[in-house]
Parts: C-alpha cells; sequence; structure tokens
C-alpha cells in the first residue's frame, strides 16, 4: 500500500464514529456481483479458485416463485434489483431492462437505506452494464460517493480496488459483466470458461485487498457476498424465461453463514423443480448486509429474504391464496407474530407452520412473520373468486 494511502487510512480511522474504544468493530460489506454466472459451470474450473479455496457458497435460486406473486423473469434488470432490495419485483417494480425501469422509492435499495442510517458513510457503486447506475438506481443511489457506469469488467476492478485502498470503502458494490456477454455470444464454451476464470481472478484480487484492510486495521468487520442476478438456459446462451436452469444462482462469502444457505428447507406443497424453493432466495443477499452493517430489520421494511446471518426467523414464508392461509417452515419453540398491512393480528406458535386468514385473501396484502426479532414479508396475490350460481327456486 502506498504510504500517502496508509495515512489516509490511518487519519479516517481517529475521526470522531471512529475511535476503536468507541465502537468494538467497524462493520464494511463488499457485494460483488457476476452477471450471468452458472454456479455449475464455475466450479467446472477444478478445486484451484478463490471461490472453493476461500469462500463458503451454496446453491440458491432467483425469479421467485413460478405461478406466485413473486415470479418475475430471469433478467438483468429484474435481479440486480432483487438483490439490491431483498424483495421481488412485486414491490420494487422492475420487471424488465427498459432503462425506465425504476427500484419503487417504498422499498428502497442498501444505497439509500445504508445512507438513511449513516449519513457518513462511504458508499460506492462501480458497474460494467451501465442500467443499474443510469436506471433502476438512477434515484435511490444519487448521493453515493462513487457511481461509475460503463466501465470494462478490468476498469471496474481496478476502480474497486481503488476505492478499498484509498477510502472508508463502508460500502461497495460492483458489477462484472463479461460472463453474461460471452455466455450470449458463444453459450457454455472454452470462451465462457476463460470469463469464468478472469471472474474468478478478479475476485481473488479484491480479497487479496480486503486482507490487507484487516491486517492493518484490525478493528474493520469485513463482509464480503458474491452472487449472480440471473442462471443461464441450457445451451448457455439466453436467460429470462422460467426453467430450472435459469432460475439456479448462488451466493458466496468470506463468512459462515447460518442454515438458511447450509440446510435445505423444503415448502412441503410447492418444492419447486428439485427442490428448488428449499433455497435460499435472492432476496437474501440485502438482509444480510443490512444486519452485518447493524442496522436491525424492520418490520415495515417488507422485506422477503432470510438473512443469511443470525437469527433466520421463521423460514420460506409464503402465501397459499386459494385456502387463505400463509405458510412458513419453523422448528423453534416460540412464538411468532403475524402483522397483516401494519397491524398486529396473531401470536401463534411458530412450529404450527401456518395460519389462515379468517378474511381471506380476496385482496393484496402484505404479512410479516416475526419471530425472535427476524421479521419474513410475503405478498400475496389476490385469490380468485369463486362464483356461486344459486338454484332458482319456483
Amino acid at each position: 500500500m502506498r504510504l500517502a494511502s496508509l495515512l489516509l487510512l490511518l487519519f479516517l480511522a481517529m475521526l470522531p464514529g471512529c475511535d476503536p474504544a468507541q465502537s468494538p468493530s467497524r462493520p464494511k460489506a463488499l457485494f460483488i456481483g457476476l452477471d450471468g454466472v452458472q454456479l455449475e459451470q464455475y466450479l467446472q474450473l477444478g478445486d484451484a479458485t478463490n471461490l472453493k479455496q476461500r469462500l463458503y457458497y451454496g446453491k440458491a435460486y432467483a425469479g421467485g416463485v413460478n405461478g406466485k406473486a413473486s415470479e418475475q423473469p430471469t433478467l438483468s434488470g429484474p435481479g440486480w434489483a432483487t438483490l439490491l432490495t431483498g424483495v421481488w419485483s412485486n414491490k420494487h417494480g422492475v420487471d424488465s431492462d427498459a432503462d425506465s425501469q425504476r427500484v419503487n422509492p417504498a422499498f428502497p435499495s442498501l444505497f439509500k437505506r445504508l445512507r438513511l442510517a449513516f449519513p457518513n458513510a462511504y458508499l460506492s457503486s462501480i458497474v460494467n452494464w451501465s442500467p443499474i447506475n443510469t436506471a433502476l438506481l438512477l434515484v435511490d443511489a444519487h448521493g453515493a460517493d462513487v457511481r461509475e457506469s460503463g466501465l470494462s469488467d478490468e476498469q471496474v476492478s481496478e476502480r474497486a480496488l481503488n476505492v478499498l485502498e484509498n477510502t472508508p470503502a463502508d460500502f461497495t458494490f460492483i458489477q462484472l459483466d463479461e460472463p453474461d456477454q460471452v455466455g450470449h455470444d458463444k453459450g457454455y464454451s472454452d470462451s465462457y470458461q476463460q470469463a469464468l476464470r478472469k471472474a474468478d481472478s478478479q475476485i481473488g484480487r479484491l480479497l487479496d485487498k480486503v486482507d490487507q484492510r484487516r491486517r492493518l486495521f484490525p478493528k474493520e468487520d469485513w463482509l464480503v457476498i458474491v452472487s449472480t442476478d440471473h442462471g443461464r438456459d441450457y445451451w448457455g446462451k439466453g436467460h429470462g424465461s422460467a426453467s430450472e436452469q435459469e432460475k439456479s444462482i448462488f451466493i458466496a462469502s468470506n463468512k459462515p453463514l447460518n442454515q438458511e444457505l447450509t440446510d435445505l428447507s423444503i415448502p412441503a406443497e410447492m418444492p419447486g423443480p428439485s427442490n428448488l424453493y428449499g433455497l435460499p432466495a435472492q432476496t437474501s443477499v440485502a438482509p444480510t448486509v443490512l444486519r452485518h452493517m447493524g442496522l436491525k430489520l424492520q418490520p415495515e421494511w417488507l422485506l422477503d429474504g432470510t438473512p443469511l446471518l443470525g437469527d433466520t426467523g421463521v423460514r420460506k414464508a409464503r402465501a397459499d391464496e386459494n385456502k387463505g392461509r400463509l405458510r412458513w417452515n419453523s422448528n423453534a419453540n416460540g412464538y411468532l407474530t403475524i402483522i397483516k398491512n401494519g397491524h398486529v393480528v396473531a401470536q401463534v406458535p411458530a412450529r404450527d407452520d401456518k395460519w389462515t386468514d379468517p378474511e381471506g385473501m380476496g385482496q393484496q396484502n402484505d404479512y410479516v412473520l416475526v419471530l425472535d426479532g427476524t421479521p419474513a414479508a410475503v405478498r400475496n396475490r389476490p385469490a380468485a373468486k369463486a362464483f356461486v350460481i344459486e338454484e332458482s327456486s319456483y
């Protein structure tokens, strides 16, 4: 590290609010987004990858649940919006890659939530695929300290390394796009494998920089998350549909993650293809970052994802509209609180795994299930109304 950079970081560590005596640790987060990476293809690179040697990883799913309110296209716009907000497109409002798409301000991204909580935090968004910054987050991340778009993957990596070396780097998001570009052009091929190997090398350089900072500043508590916006079709060229392969993604971290990632929890009535919906969803990334950064997850945020650090709360919260019933998975002995449209409506044993709304689900509702202080939200789709033909009396 250059002397000037070291002196700068030492100065920043001495600023008010950064006194080690006042704060036992200073959380920092780096979110590395890889566009269009299929885990199975990544694993074919062998054991000598940064993914396998330096990260904890597991499969996850994108695109919501087919046929339910959360279903969304496996496109980049909806995928990145979901990863950065912790909700599906029926809340964040991004359902395509169009330049007109904006994250719904009622469901802000990590940038806005962190800026509101920590006005002086140093936030960065550095991307290859420009619409993340120029469309989806145009308003939401307007106050980011660094927001750069349209860079090559190598430029993204170099800029991120610079941020990590020379700034407080409280939350840094980067997006590498070349694996997706190569996939669209050549499908699963030697070129795609080369693009994955290059991305893995860039991840390694970023992990090295984080390790360097941790040695220099032991009070910094670093979370590194790596994930992708969507999978790919059978040939590796396309995505956007609802096939199992296109919905299959991964989440990786430098920290051990909780049972939501490590232990399959299958929704009995809707397991999905190959038990896909027993995996964590891409909505889990944002609440994981927020919790690591020291924020208490609030029920009114209506986050759909289960955090991967700390208590999971209930898992697989979902709505069965036809039966007017909420369902979830839990082995906890305590009680959970059910909130409907902002009002507490019930407290039930967590092990019950279900609760029937006495008013039914004929209209859209926002439910939140709170267990051990961890909220899990679900928005139902209005149930189809039953048409009853009354018998005529003569």
